[in-house]
């Protein structure tokens, strides 16, 4: 397994793509997979162009495990638990996984799932074997933007983790983003807080008819 590579699971979508893009541009090698192998090499030769580098590739999911430390868990938050069930078995000792969903759904305004555990990756956390440790990040930044490689970020962006070392490894790794400040926001549980910003940014950002309103965090 690489330390270097990030590995999106289902990467193919828009959060997936934005995610590859700002790593890539950043010098992260990139894996992207998806339950088609075609339709991740088919994501990954598209975004190398807008890039102009041939730093991502596509992939199996399965084949990540194999290839990647570091797992970013980038499908829609409805797929998500089925996705994780299906691969559960995959993982493997010293791999991380680092949860980028969020429980929303869409009826009249964003509105947060009601979940018993208190947040999604509190949900996802019991799914995946105890000593895979799960990380919370890139939550609050829109995936409009982060589309969009060569707009600066130039903001805040919160990692959180019941693992300090795991929280370290993933730093090491996403701190090369251009633009983005990380804050460590604590514990995972302190997803609850992150995951409402996140409904709030997106009420904002409809209201005033934006697709980029993110956070910055002062004092700090």
């Amino acid at each position: 397994m690489s330390s270097s590579t990030a590995g999106l699971i289902g990467g193919t979508g828009e959060e997936g793509r934005g995610v590859a893009l700002r790593l890539a541009a950043a010098g992260v090698e990139v894996a992207i997979g998806s339950r088609q192998s075609e339709r991740a090499q088919a994501a990954a030769e598209e975004l190398n162009g807008q890039l102009g580098v041939e730093s991502i590739r596509g992939c199996t999911n399965q084949d990540l495990f194999e290839r990647c430390r570091i797992l970013f868990l980038c499908v829609p938050f409805a797929h998500a638990e089925g996705t994780l069930e299906q691969l559960k078995d995959e993982f493997r000792p010293g791999q991380i996984l680092v949860d980028v969903t969020v429980p929303l759904f869409f009826r009249k305004g964003p509105r947060l799932l009601q979940l018993e555990e208190g947040s999604g990756s509190e949900r996802l956390r019991r799914i995946v074997p105890q000593e895979i440790p799960m990380v919370a990040a890139f939550k609050t930044l829109p995936a409009h933007l982060l589309c969009h490689a060569h707009e600066p970020l130039d903001c805040d962006e919160f990692i959180c983790a019941d693992s300090q070392d795991a929280k370290r490894d993933v730093l090491q790794l996403v701190q090369r983003i251009e633009g983005l400040r990380w804050v460590d926001a604590g514990p995972l549980r302190y997803c609850r807080a992150l995951e409402a910003m996140t409904m709030l940014a997106i009420g904002i950002n409809r209201r005033y008819r934006s697709k980029e309103g993110r956070y910055r965090f002062l004092g700090a």
